[in-house]
């Protein structure tokens, strides 16, 4: 098969490689943008800022303006940016690989990786530009921000997540093949096995939670094989994503 190809696994071109650092840079000079835009209002805020704001986007709690009450939100996005990136440059290490692995399961591996820095990258730009969009506009109307944005994007940032699992997944296959690497049958069973890299799906093991696939990082899973499994997933999706997201669309009507 072509797990013995002589063609290296890891032959990714660097440009391929630095791809999912895209939105982590994007993030940073976000961030920047930002800061020079704050430095430009600092002279015409009030001597006392807001510093939160309540659900009903009226400001709850107030500081006399300095450095760090104007610009704490943007300090905070700015430390979640470098750990998340931090976190990036660290998955090679976090994604134990096999003492001899396949060319295939080397591939796989990759994919895995790269889908860990484009998925944290895009938690890193989703969370820059809410920070900043709320902190914007509480510079600019203080006394009233909207807060329905927040409500409606931290959802959809679940399904940027899992896009970008897939989609790094599915160029590291179609990279593999393009290097004369296939699966073996047990391979691509096993791959069957999987949903975007991440998600286990085996209806004859019962178990709700299993251990990451073999390549992908440390931790456990959901196995939506089951029917538990499935429940699992969809009260966490009412939760954290539908809860959250009619709200928001409540809130903007």
């Amino acid at each position: 098969m072509g797990n013995h190809s002589d063609a290296p696994a890891d032959a990714t071109t660097r440009p391929r490689r630095l791809l999912p650092w895209v939105p982590h840079w994007t993030a940073a000079l976000l961030i920047a943008a930002l800061y020079v835009h704050g430095a430009s209002v600092y002279g015409a805020l009030p001597d006392t800022v807001p510093t939160h704001w309540g659900m009903d986007g009226t400001p709850d709690s107030w500081e006399p303006k300095s450095f760090g009450a104007v610009f704490l939100p943007l300090n905070v996005a700015a430390g979640m940016c470098l750990f998340l990136a931090l976190v990036s440059a660290a998955a090679p290490a976090m994604t134990p690989q096999e003492k001899q692995p396949s060319q295939w399961e080397a591939s796989v591996r990759e994919g895995n990786i790269r889908g860990t820095v484009l998925a944290l990258g895009t938690c890193s730009l989703g969370l820059t530009g809410v920070i900043g969009g709320l902190t914007v506009a509480g510079w600019r109307t203080p006394d009233s921000v909207s807060v329905w944005p927040v409500l409606v994007l931290l959802p959809l940032m679940l399904v940027a997540l899992m896009a970008s699992y897939a989609y790094e997944t599915r160029n590291a296959r179609r990279s593999a093949a393009a290097r004369g690497i296939h699966p073996t049958a047990e391979e691509a069973a096993e791959d069957g096995l999987w949903f975007a890299g991440v998600l286990y799906n085996d209806s004859t093991d019962p178990r709700i939670l299993v251990s990451k696939r073999r390549g992908s990082g440390m931790g456990i899973t959901v196995n939506v094989g089951n029917r538990a499994g499935r429940a699992a997933v969809v009260l966490f999706l009412l939760l954290f994503a539908g809860v959250p997201l009619v709200a928001g669309l409540a809130a903007a009507l």
